[in-house]
């Protein structure tokens, strides 16, 4: 009786895990491209420029660009200044001034926490349509106005989404 027991409560854990499973894989399946990138000593310097490269098939659907911050409670700012540049197969690119606000008039961060860091996911261009299918090279520079870094800035990184219809 107690092996039955046993065996019921070890296949509810798998059912249980399986379906956990599912419904994270579920949940993020317009996923096209989430990668960051550690900034070396969470201090990151103009010259270190974040560089994504992003093979892209669909050109019939639109898709929602993030820029991905992470950051210390130390970070001295609540906003991050960058540029952003997109060069597509064709070697045409374009590059654009960001603003992420990253705190509240406040001081409050307004990413989401787990103890000392941030998470980010920044809204940057929604419903954009690729032109042409091949390699994306985007690339991240922050633009601050600062000489030795921007302390606290631990991982930046890209989001790519495609749409729903």
């Amino acid at each position: 009786m107690a092996k039955n027991s046993s065996n019921m409560h070890l296949k509810l854990k798998v059912i249980g895990f399986f379906l956990v499973a599912f419904v994270l894989v579920s949940c993020d399946s317009n996923k096209v491209f989430d990668q960051y990138i550690e900034v070396e000593n969470a201090n990151w310097k103009k010259e270190n420029v974040a560089k994504f490269s992003v093979n892209i098939d669909d050109t019939t659907n639109a898709h929602n660009l993030y820029i991905n911050i992470r950051n210390r409670g130390d970070y001295a700012y609540s906003n991050l200044y960058l540029f952003v540049k997109i060069e597509g197969p064709d070697g045409n690119f374009s590059v654009d001034t960001v603003n992420c606000t990253l705190a509240d008039k406040s001081g409050k961060w307004l990413g989401k926490g787990i103890g000392d860091l941030f998470d980010y996911n920044v809204p940057y261009i929604g419903g954009f349509k690729f032109a042409k299918a091949g390699t994306y090279n985007f690339s991240l520079e922050q633009a601050m106005r600062v000489e030795n870094g921007l302390e606290g800035i631990s991982d930046v990184g890209l989001r790519i989404e495609k749409l729903d219809k």
